[in-house]
């Protein structure tokens, strides 16, 4: 029996949504799923080493919670599911080429820098999220 696949598209750059899909994501790979996230536009703001750093998120009422609280963030969640499942992350060429910004620019958390379509490739006969 094929492994299920599950993919998610990172777009936003809000700290719940990127709460959310990254803790579908790992509790997805921690599961038995094969994960493939793609971090794309605002999205990729937030894996940015300095941005990290800062703690400069967007965020609402439950992201400046969660701040307060000192949870595990989004890429720290998907640190998780690196370890303890098959969850890989890839960061959007286009938009990171767009920026100006290079690899190491970022947190190192992608397992590549790819196009939209290598990345629909990766995704084939998966169910897709899209936050």
């Amino acid at each position: 029996m094929e492994q299920p696949k599950l993919s998610v598209i990172l777009l936003s750059g809000e700290l719940e949504k990127l709460q959310a899909g990254c803790l579908i994501s790992s509790v997805a790979s921690m599961s038995g799923m094969e994960v493939n996230v793609f971090v794309t536009m605002e999205a990729l703001r937030s894996f940015r080493k300095e941005v990290i750093e800062a703690k400069d998120f967007k965020a609402g009422l439950i992201g400046q919670e969660m701040l307060n609280k000192q949870v595990d963030l989004f890429y720290k969640l998907l640190e998780n599911g690196k370890e303890m499942g098959n969850l890989k992350v890839f960061g959007c060429a286009m938009a990171i080429d767009l920026m100006g910004w290079k690899k190491e620019d970022f947190i190192d958390i992608f397992d590549d820098i790819i196009g939209v379509t290598a990345f629909l490739g990766k995704a084939a006969g998966s169910q897709v999220i899209v936050m």
